[in-house]
């Protein structure tokens, strides 16, 4: 009777063991399949971005040339959104915000932040004085091309909007090359500049968006978080061309905070993790990110008053 019931016992754990064993193996290879699509689909559209765009050496540059490298900063991450193998996917039919929502809710915050530089250099930069005058083709583009609504379809499509958009861009660095277009950066307006980097609209907004990551729903908390990537790819080129093209930045003894800076906005730039929710690859950890990286800024901000 002994000997039977051992087997017996055995038998029964043989077959719960094997049962585990089949649940793993399945678990396994669902990981492994969503890995590689995950992985198949990076080949065809980037979903990681570790660099800042190039900044030339300023040393040579005129004000005017500064200028062009600048704007092409501000409208780097958008131009490459619309050009990027799926194009313009909030709006689109096939790859919408719902099929491919993290793509989406990036280039949602890639247009938020690129629409508040656009706005700040043409109403700061492209001018002189508070009460010069707007380039006539930054006026436009700003509150015609970049004002439409992003999620928008048709009559005006916000994809040919933005190209629009960017071909008024364009017009505006032509007019810097034959003398009609102004470039007036000085230190209050890169004060200014920075100011609006780290403010409510941009890297404030940001914060905000994750503010509550316990609470949200990993549905939600998923597309709010490359919301704020989106966010952060714009303002990252943006900071990284400044500090690249303005010695006065680098002399106030800031390049540990501008190092840290940018190592904080890359880990938010490069974030990309298999799942998220709200305790496993949570938004805390781009949340930390966020407010070590505005922290970093609000440094070299404060340090050109001095």
């Amino acid at each position: 009777m002994l000997n039977r019931f051992d087997l017996t016992s055995f038998a029964k754990v043989r077959v719960v063991f094997k049962t585990l064993l089949v649940q793993v193996a399945l678990l396994c290879a669902i990981l492994f399949i969503v890995w590689g699509a995950q992985r198949l689909y990076a080949l065809v559209d980037p979903v990681v971005f570790p660099d800042p765009v190039a900044v030339p050496d300023s040393a040579s540059l005129t004000e005017n040339e500064k200028g062009k490298i600048l704007v092409d900063a501000v409208t780097h991450q958008l131009r490459r959104e619309l050009d990027s193998p799926l194009g313009w996917s909030i709006n689109d039919i096939v790859f919408n915000r719902y099929l491919i929502d993290n793509r989406a809710y990036r280039q949602y915050g890639v247009y938020h932040a690129t629409k508040a530089l656009i706005d700040l250099y043409s109403m700061h930069i492209a001018k002189i004085g508070s009460s010069g005058r707007e380039s006539e083709f930054l006026y436009n583009a700003r509150l015609n091309s970049f004002a439409i609504n992003p999620r928008k379809f048709w009559f005006p499509a916000a994809e040919k909007s933005y190209r629009q958009g960017l071909a008024l861009v364009e017009k505006y660095k032509k007019s810097l090359d034959d003398g009609t277009g102004v470039y007036n950066a000085r230190t209050d307006d890169l004060y200014l500049a920075l100011g609006v980097v780290i403010g409510e609209n941009m890297l404030g907004y940001a914060i905000g968006l994750l503010e509550d990551a316990q609470n949200l729903p990993f549905y939600t908390l998923d597309n709010r978080i490359y919301e704020v990537q989106g966010i952060v790819l714009v303002a990252r080129d943006f900071v990284h061309t400044l500090y690249g093209l303005y010695p006065d930045l680098m002399a106030k003894n800031n390049a540990e905070n501008m190092n840290a800076a940018m190592k904080d906005m890359n880990a938010i730039c490069t974030y990309n993790p298999l799942y998220i929710t709200s305790d496993l690859n949570s938004g805390e950890l781009v949340l930390s990110h966020l407010i070590f990286a505005r922290n970093r800024l609000m440094d070299i901000r404060n340090s050109l008053r001095v």
